[in-house]
């Protein structure tokens, strides 16, 4: 059984809870990226064939739940939150000129790069409109702020693309704000469906950050392990397109000058061929210098941090299937 096999299993167990809310949010998705427009309804199609795990949903419903229930509106939010996932990758493909994604090709090179960045402002701003009409004030804000930090954190990625001195506060401000802030979006709409909604506030916006951050570095930590642990995802990608994540930064850290000096001469170059014909190296210095594993214990500690946050909570299912959540994330390594 293949690794992405393995996870699909582990995070199916979680999903079990919320599978009637998960099937009736992608129906609200289907109905969103549906369109009378041939062009955006053959491309929606397209996304929706290689959507993803449904992690930020899931989590959302979990966050929501009220004796094993989540009100309709919660259902309509989880696909509102998904679709702007939908839109990032969309977007993210276009900036990266991918050609793959999950397995199928992406929207970039299907239909060229007018048409992803289009589609993917479309994804947007359809995810936005929809929260409005369904006059769900506080979702709209607070996916409206994610929107504005993943939106800054495009901008300083690419101001920090190809540079070695990206020190770990910035490679932690970008993926808190790339990637961490609609998982903590997510969970804090989840939460304010609940009735006590604003006095728990607090615990999901910690729990969803936190959760967030170890999403993010677990998957920049797949990049060097090596082998294909991310369908869809060869290894080296990052380093192929200039980012510099955790793994490298901490490595970088503890480097003699002369192992830094050979790398920075590897990272001179911006051709990808020949940055991808340089992985082996980078990859030999990040083991050399124990990047991964100090990667991997920031990662552990912000889970632990995800779930400390819980304690506030009653016991019961939805603070343990939380904390299993948080498990997931960082047992995808292992």
């Amino acid at each position: 059984m293949s690794l992405p096999e393995f996870e699909h299993i582990k995070l199916a167990r979680l999903q079990s809870r919320v599978r009637p809310h998960l099937d009736a949010m992608q129906a609200a998705l289907d109905r969103l990226t549906a369109s009378d427009i041939a062009l955006a309804d053959e491309v929606g199609g397209h996304v929706r064939r290689g959507q993803g795990k449904l992690f930020r949903p899931t989590l959302l419903f979990l966050s929501a739940m009220n004796d094993g229930g989540v009100p309709a509106a919660a259902i309509e939010a989880a696909a509102a939150v998904e679709l702007v996932h939908t839109a990032t990758l969309v977007h993210d493909d276009f900036i990266d000129d991918a050609k793959t994604r999950r397995g199928l090709p992406t929207v970039n090179a299907r239909y060229g790069p007018s048409t992803a960045l289009i589609m993917g402002d479309l994804l947007y701003t359809r995810a936005l409109q929809h929260l409005a009409r369904l006059n769900l004030a506080l979702p709209l804000q607070l996916m409206t702020d994610a929107a504005v930090l993943m939106s800054e954190a495009e901008i300083i990625q690419v101001q920090t693309r190809y540079r070695l001195d990206v020190d770990e506060e910035t490679y932690l401000r970008i993926i808190y704000q790339k990637t961490a802030s609609l998982i903590e979006c997510a969970c804090r709409i989840g939460a304010s469906f609940l009735p006590d909604g604003a006095a728990v506030d607090g615990v999901f916006e910690q729990f969803g950050r936190q959760t967030g951050l170890v999403f993010q570095i677990t998957d920049d930590i797949f990049d060097y392990l090596g082998d294909p642990r991310r369908l869809g995802k060869p290894t080296g990608r990052d380093w192929e397109e200039g980012r510099v994540t955790l793994p490298l930064i901490a490595a970088w850290r503890e480097a003699g000058e002369a192992d830094r000096r050979d790398l920075a001469a590897l990272a001179g170059s911006r051709d990808p061929a020949a940055r991808a014909a340089s992985w082996p190296r980078v990859q030999a210095f990040v083991e050399a210098h124990r990047g991964v594993e100090y990667a991997y214990d920031r990662a552990r500690r912000y889970g632990d941090e995800a779930k400390r946050a819980l304690a506030d909570l009653p016991d019961g299912p939805r603070r343990d299937l939380l904390r299993t959540a948080v498990e997931y994330v960082i047992n995808r390594l292992n």
